[in-house]
């Protein structure tokens, strides 16, 4: 008879469950909480406390890392913003005036946006503008290529390897101006050893930077040259971190090397690959020593950058007030630019993602 009693009361139990009986749960609620009372009050409170203990302590480890890293950027931030913030509102005043320094007697004062409808209409700011964004096209789409290929190459573990690693990364230690004065030496028409080695294996020799023909592709050479060992150093450090599972699953799977590549290698090295492309898109654009040394913006403006005709601007006419306009229209295209890549590229949702995990 009890074990009846006791099938009974546990089908009652079970059948105010599935009706969601609510008298049922409150009953099962109070017994709940009369045996949290006649427990002894140390385990409560030691149960209440270890349970809340880990929430408190990492919002706190989080809220303290995070003002420690505040208060040891506030210095250096606000260093650079007094010492920032000046001369850019100043710049920002001055391209709103005529000054001209080399002739004050002609000074307009305060102009408005004038100068910065004559640079719309300056047709060598234009051309300038168009220059530079081929420059910087063709630079970081070289530089990236060249610097994955090399990536690939170098990411083999063969004896002598190490080196030529060393080697490779020379070329970006080296100060613009100096790599300015070299190339514009081997580029000497008669004496330059460039036209000394192509007259080793019969080519003749070439104008480099002497012709407007060539003289785009000069620069470029010099700046690939320059700045590929830089994008070769991100990419080939994040190659190496890069984890060996996939790889295997791909050679099990009987993938060939350039399906490896471009299904595998390729996707993971992408927030690499996003970020040394940023970094060298913003340097292409203002570009100036080398070119400056070797062309100084000819023959006949083909080389005549941005930052090279800011210079001439600024430097050579001393229109400073226009040369501030133009200035900062250079800040908006730059801009302009870095958000087209941003978005095109989902580099803040790379970013995002990044910071979930």
């Amino acid at each position: 008879m009890p074990s009846i009693g006791w099938e009974s009361s546990s089908r009652a139990e079970v059948a105010a469950r599935k009706r969601l009986d609510i008298p049922a749960l409150v009953e099962q609620e109070r017994a709940v909480r009369a045996d949290a009372r006649s427990a002894p009050s140390g385990s409560r409170t030691m149960t209440v406390s270890l349970e809340g203990l880990p929430v408190a302590t990492d919002r706190a480890k989080r809220a303290g890392e995070r003002y420690t890293g505040m208060i040891l950027l506030a210095p250096t931030m606000i260093i650079m913003t007094v010492v920032g913030l000046f001369p850019l509102l100043h710049s920002l005043y001055m391209s709103l005036t005529g000054y001209r320094p080399s002739d004050p007697d002609k000074f307009q004062g305060f102009v408005g946006l004038a100068n910065y409808a004559d640079a719309v209409s300056d047709a060598q700011f234009l051309h300038s503008i168009l220059l530079t964004l081929l420059f910087t096209v063709l630079s970081v789409g070289l530089s990236l290529t060249l610097a994955v290929l090399l990536a690939l190459l170098f990411n083999v573990r063969l004896p002598g390897f190490t080196l030529l690693r060393t080697i490779i990364i020379v070329p970006m230690l080296i100060t613009p101006i100096a790599v300015g004065i070299t190339w514009r030496i081997m580029m000497m028409p008669d004496l330059g050893v460039l036209n000394y080695v192509l007259s080793l294996v019969g080519i003749p020799p070439q104008p480099w930077a002497g012709e407007k023909a060539s003289a785009m592709a000069s620069m470029l050479l010099v700046d690939v040259w320059q700045w590929t060992p830089f994008m070769f150093l991100i990419i080939f450090a994040g190659l190496s971190a890069l984890p060996k599972s996939p790889f295997e699953a791909a050679a099990i799977d009987g993938a060939s090397p350039i399906q490896t590549f471009f299904m595998v290698t390729l996707p993971m090295l992408k927030p690499v690959i996003v970020i040394a492309s940023l970094l060298r898109i913003v340097d292409a654009i203002r570009t100036y020593d080398t070119v400056y040394i070797i062309t100084r913006g000819g023959p006949d403006f083909a080389t005549d950058l941005l930052s090279i005709y800011l210079a001439r601007v600024n430097f050579r006419f001393f229109s400073l007030g226009y040369g501030a306009a133009l200035s900062w229209l250079t800040l908006l295209i730059i801009l302009a630019v870095v958000l087209i890549f941003v978005k095109y590229t989902g580099f803040m949702r790379m970013v995002n993602e990044k910071e979930a995990r």
